[in-house]
C-alpha cells in the first residue's frame, strides 16, 4: 500500500485506499480528525492531530468489518504511541461512523464501509462497531413441543430508562470484570486494570470465569431437555461476547418457547440487556432491574413475564458471593425458591477458597472499592441446596459437572456447582 501511495493519486493515501477497496471489493475504514475527534469526546489540538496522523501512518489502513475490538485497539494504540491521553471508554462506545454517500468525500471526511454491490458504482454502507453475535435462527422460536405457556406481559415497560452517566467508571465491577477476561468490549480502565491484577495474583481466572460458564450453558441445556420453559437468571452480567451464548439463547434452543427473564441492578448490564432484548423482540426473554436482595421485587417482576404456577429454573451463576453474610445468602435462596412451584430447578455456581493465589487475588479486588465478593467453602455452597433434591453429579467443580466430553485438560477446582430440584 504505502508503495501504491508513492506514485498514485498525488501520494492521497485516502483516494488509494478507497479505489482500491471498490476495486477489488475490499472493506476499508478511514480514520479522521472528527473521528478521532469523538473518540476522545474533547477537541483536539493542531499538534496533537498533527502526531495522531503521524502515527495513522504506520498502521494499517484497513480494518476487519463488524470488529469493534479491534478497532478500539487500535485507535487506542495510536493515540498512545502519539502520546495523546486515552479516554475512558469502551469499544461499545465508540464513535458511529457515518453512513454518507462517497461521492464529494475526501481525506479526513469520516469512515465508511465499501461494500460492491452490482452496478456501476460500489455501494456504501454504515460500519457495524459490534459484530452480532447472537445466532437468529434461534431468536424466532418453533412451535412449542411442550405445549403452550399462558401469555404473559412483559416488565420492560416497568423499567426507568438508564443511561450511562449513571455508570461508575472510577470502580471496578464484577460484570465488566468478566467481560473483559472473556474478551468482551464494555470495560473501563478501572475494570481492566483489577482484572490484570487479579490474573498476577491468580493466573487461572479466566479458566475459573469460562468454567463456570459453561456450567450454566450445560445447566440451561439439561433442564430445558427435562421440560423446563422457563428460566429466572439473576445476576446474569454484560451479554455474552464472541461465541459464548446467553440463557435465552441456549434455552429456546433446546426448547423453542422457553422464556427467560433476566434480573440485574447494575445500570450497564441493565442497559446492555435492554437493547439487545430491544433488538431481538421475539427472543421470549424480558428483564427486572433489581438486587438479588431484594427478592420481593424479582419475583414481581419475574410474574409479569413468567407463569410462576409451573416450574422456573432459577440460575446462580457467580452471584451469592456477593452478599457477604452467609446466613443472609442462603435465606435469599430460600425465600426465592420457596416462591415457585414444585419442580422448579436451583442451579447454582460459586468460587470456593480452595487455594491461596485465589483468596488473596479476591482480597485484593474487594479493597479496590468495588462490591466485595465473599469465597465460601463447599460445605457452605452445599447449604443453598438444603431441603432440595439433587441431580447427579451432585455439587462438584463446574467442569466436572455433566460435561459433554471428559476434560482433556487440568480441572480448574476453585468452584463449586450443583442442580436440585424441589419436590
Amino acid at each position: 500500500m504505502e508503495t501504491l501511495v508513492d506514485d498514485y493519486y498525488g501520494a492521497d493515501p485516502t483516494r488509494v485506499l478507497l479505489d482500491l477497496a471498490d476495486r477489488y471489493g475490499l472493506a476499508a475504514a478511514v480514520l479522521d480528525r472528527t473521528w478521532f475527534t469523538q473518540f476522545t469526546r474533547r477537541d483536539l489540538t493542531d499538534d496533537e492531530w498533527k502526531r495522531i496522523a503521524a502515527e495513522l501512518g504506520d498502521f494499517s489502513n484497513s480494518l476487519q468489518q463488524s470488529c469493534a475490538t479491534h478497532l478500539f485497539d487500535y485507535a487506542c494504540t495510536v493515540l498512545d504511541t502519539a502520546g495523546v491521553p486515552l479516554p475512558d471508554t469502551t469499544a461499545t462506545e465508540l464513535p458511529l461512523l457515518p453512513a454518507a454517500a462517497r461521492e464529494g468525500q475526501g481525506p479526513g471526511s469520516g469512515i465508511t464501509a465499501h461494500s460492491p454491490t452490482p452496478g456501476d458504482t460500489p455501494a456504501v454502507s454504515q460500519l457495524p462497531l459490534v459484530p452480532d453475535v447472537q445466532d437468529t435462527t434461534r431468536l424466532h422460536p418453533d412451535p412449542d413441543p411442550y405445549g403452550p405457556l399462558p401469555e404473559q406481559a412483559s416488565s420492560r415497560g416497568a423499567i426507568r430508562a438508564l443511561t450511562l452517566d449513571e455508570v461508575d467508571r472510577l470502580v471496578p465491577h464484577s460484570a465488566r470484570v468478566w467481560n473483559y477476561i472473556l474478551g468482551g468490549a464494555d470495560h473501563y480502565e478501572a475494570d481492566r486494570d483489577a482484572a490484570d491484577t487479579f490474573q498476577e495474583l491468580y493466573p487461572d481466572l479466566a479458566h475459573l470465569v469460562v468454567s463456570q460458564r459453561g456450567f450454566k450453558r450445560q445447566a440451561i441445556d439439561y433442564l430445558a431437555r427435562q421440560g423446563v420453559r422457563q428460566f429466572l437468571d439473576i445476576g446474569p452480567g454484560l451479554p455474552s461476547p464472541k461465541d459464548l451464548t446467553d440463557t435465552h439463547t441456549v434455552a429456546i434452543s433446546a426448547a423453542p418457547a422457553a422464556r427467560t427473564v433476566y434480573v440485574d441492578n447494575d445500570p450497564l448490564v441493565t442497559i446492555r440487556i435492554q437493547e439487545l432484548l430491544n433488538d431481538n423482540p421475539g427472543c421470549g426473554a424480558d428483564l427486572v432491574h433489581a438486587d438479588v436482595a431484594d427478592t420481593e421485587t424479582v419475583l414481581a417482576g419475574a410474574a409479569r413475564h413468567l407463569d410462576l404456577s409451573q416450574p422456573v429454573a432459577l440460575l446462580l451463576i457467580g452471584v451469592m458471593g456477593h452478599i457477604d453474610d452467609t446466613d443472609d445468602a442462603h435465606a435469599v435462596v430460600r425465600r426465592l425458591m420457596d416462591a415457585l412451584a414444585a419442580g422448579s430447578y436451583l442451579a447454582l455456581s460459586d468460587a470456593t477458597p480452595t487455594r491461596t493465589a485465589l483468596t488473596w487475588a479476591q482480597e485484593t479486588y474487594n479493597g479496590t472499592g468495588a462490591a466485595p465478593y465473599r469465597l465460601r467453602g463447599p460445605n457452605r455452597i452445599a447449604e443453598f441446596f438444603t431441603g432440595l433434591t439433587p441431580v447427579q453429579p451432585g455439587l462438584v467443580p463446574p467442569e466436572l459437572w455433566r460435561p459433554g466430553q471428559p476434560p482433556t485438560g487440568p480441572v480448574n477446582t476453585d468452584a463449586r456447582c450443583a442442580v436440585a430440584k424441589t419436590v
